[in-house]
């Protein structure tokens, strides 16, 4: 037990010199968090910043089967994704919708579709604040580790 009160010692006493370089940790830990973001959400914030609004109809429903838990032929759960249609320059567009809901959507209702001008092929249903999701939030904490990195790597430089 004194070697762990000998370890609580010194880093006590070596607090000032690990916190210095604590950046280096902030800036690995923001990584996976941003490039999340990216991967997920670079579509959706392109279409929320310059997207454009119509209605589309639901033409299809597809049921899709998860299977997990320990025993994979025993669990499963399914999700329904909605096949969209819209009309845009004058021509219909389908795309399927990726964001699944446990409860099947009915057929013919309609739906809220933000689409890309330039290429309506680009689209998704408008689900008001959960477009922001999962990705939002992932950005905003990688975006807040890898400024306070950016910090703690000036301030190494920069320090008297």
């Amino acid at each position: 037990m004194g070697s762990l009160a000998t370890q609580v010692a010194l880093l006590a006493e070596n607090r000032e010199r690990f916190l210095r370089y604590a950046f280096i940790l902030q800036f690995i830990a923001s990584i996976p968090f941003l490039w999340f973001a990216t991967t997920t959400g670079k579509q959706h914030a392109h279409l929320l910043l310059k997207g454009t609004n119509t209605t589309g109809i639901i033409v299809s429903v597809i049921p899709v089967q998860f299977f997990g838990g320990s025993n994979s032929s025993s669990s499963s759960t399914t999700s329904y994704q909605a096949v969209v249609s819209f009309s845009a320059r004058g021509d219909q567009f389908r795309f399927q919708e990726w964001k699944g809901t446990r409860i099947a959507p009915s057929l013919g209702a309609r739906v809220r579709v933000i689409y890309d001008p330039s290429n309506p092929e680009i689209a998704m249903v408008d689900r008001g604040f959960l477009n922001f999701l999962p990705w939002a939030p992932c950005a905003v904490i990688g975006g807040l580790l890898f400024l306070a990195a950016v910090k703690g790597f000036v301030a190494l430089f920069f320090h008297k």
